[in-house]
């Protein structure tokens, strides 16, 4: 489906409106990260995978053995 925005002004960059219905196809939610690419003169944008969060200690699980030699 072919859609026209128009390009705005925002403070010293430019700006472009997603239109509603693309912002639902792609569950777009407020203050996403958007990925922005040149590819052969095109603007090509796509959302920024999201990253699951881990608490620290599931971060270290596994990685500090008992006894081991203690590392600053």
């Amino acid at each position: 489906m072919e859609t026209q925005t128009q390009i705005d002004k925002w403070g010293n960059s430019l700006a472009l409106r997603i239109p509603q219905h693309i912002s639902d196809r792609l569950g777009l939610k407020v203050n996403d990260t958007m990925i922005c690419v040149v590819e052969n003169s095109k603007l090509v944008l796509y959302p920024r995978s999201h990253s699951p969060e881990y608490s620290l200690d599931e971060l270290l699980a596994g990685e500090i053995e008992d006894g081991g030699e203690e590392i600053s």
